[in-house]
């Protein structure tokens, strides 16, 4: 009679199949977590670029906002310009007037528009990571009032 208890007994070990589920699991488990922490870093550095953009525009805006409590519109943007070393993008019109610089790794654009009350303009700062990028990281757009 052959001795069942001493041949069930010999299970020492995991079979080849049973060590490639469970490699298949640790892997599948593993690369989920790393790309959401890859994902979770891209949103981070995007979300970085944003708020410095977006500081930039604000501290641009409040440097023009105390030039044009000093003057009017024709000599305020002119003082803007030459402080704050922006250049001309566009011709001077009878409605526009649009500037541009590059500071901290960014391209920054001014849009002075006349309003139709005396003594006010529109403002818009845009702010793009490159020159030629169609869509800003930051903009801001405010009624400036001169020489309040």
């Amino acid at each position: 009679m052959p001795n069942k208890v001493n041949s069930h007994s010999n299970n020492k070990g995991l079979t080849l199949v049973e060590v490639l589920a469970s490699i298949i699991l640790i892997s599948i488990i593993l690369f989920t977590f790393f790309s959401f922490f890859i994902q979770s870093a891209k949103t981070g550095k995007s979300s970085e670029e944003v708020v410095d953009a977006t500081y930039l525009a604000q501290r641009e805006m409040e440097k023009i906002y105390e030039v044009s409590n000093k003057g009017d519109f024709k000599s305020g943007i002119n003082e803007i310009v030459n402080s704050l070393s922006y250049k001309q993008l566009s011709p001077d019109s009878s409605k526009e007037y649009r500037y541009s610089k590059s500071q901290d790794g960014f391209y920054l654009t001014l849009t002075f528009k006349e309003h139709t009350y005396p003594g006010m303009s529109y403002l818009v700062i845009e702010v793009f990571e490159h020159e030629n990028d169609i869509r800003p990281r930051a903009k801001m757009e405010t009624i400036l009032e001169w020489g309040s």
